[in-house]
């Protein structure tokens, strides 16, 4: 029998969680297991029978496949996709409907729009999400955009002392030729 690697299975489920906006804790309540069990699952500690991988690959519209492969292809618009797939599930709209976490809105919102190739500050980031309907606190905003160091360059305000101001990274990526 073939050998599946429980940490790609886990990075593959936390990537669909977080293109979800769910956190884990609703997340654990739609697929009916502790959020414990989930953290384990993201973290490649276990808990991947196959029954669960059902429940989680028919939560999401995806094929128990596609949760094996080593790197897991995810539309830009997963969440939508998702909110119509489950449109005639009320239960699972009304948690599919809140607010996504702040992870999922930044990824999958700031980042794929042009809103911070020029820098700007959080209240002004606040008011970008505003436009979703979404608000976050200040503080939340920072620390996850401070987490994408990868992503996302962080400054301290010219002007204005204690204040940030947030930008992306690498706006040109320069080929060979270059």
């Amino acid at each position: 029998m073939a050998q599946f690697d429980r940490k790609i299975i886990g990075e593959n489920i936390k990537a669909l969680r977080e293109a979800s906006g769910l956190s884990q804790q609703d997340f654990s309540h739609l697929v009916e297991i502790s959020r414990r069990s989930i953290a384990n699952i993201e973290a490649g500690n276990g808990g991947n029978n196959l029954d669960l991988l059902d429940r989680i690959s028919t939560f999401f519209n995806v094929k128990i496949a596609d949760i094996l492969k080593k790197e897991i292809n995810l539309t830009l618009n997963f969440r939508e996709n998702l909110l119509s797939y489950h449109k005639n599930n009320e239960p699972l709209l009304i948690l599919l409907n809140k607010q996504p976490n702040i992870t999922y809105a930044i990824k999958y919102k700031l980042l794929k729009s042009d809103f911070l190739d020029t820098p700007k500050e959080v209240n002004e980031i606040k008011s970008f999400f505003a436009q979703y309907g979404w608000k976050y606190l200040g503080t939340s905003i920072s620390n996850a955009l401070k987490r994408e160091q990868d992503k996302i360059i962080v400054t301290r305000h010219e002007l204005k002392r204690n204040t940030n101001i947030y930008s992306k990274t690498g706006k040109i990526i320069p080929t060979e030729s270059q």
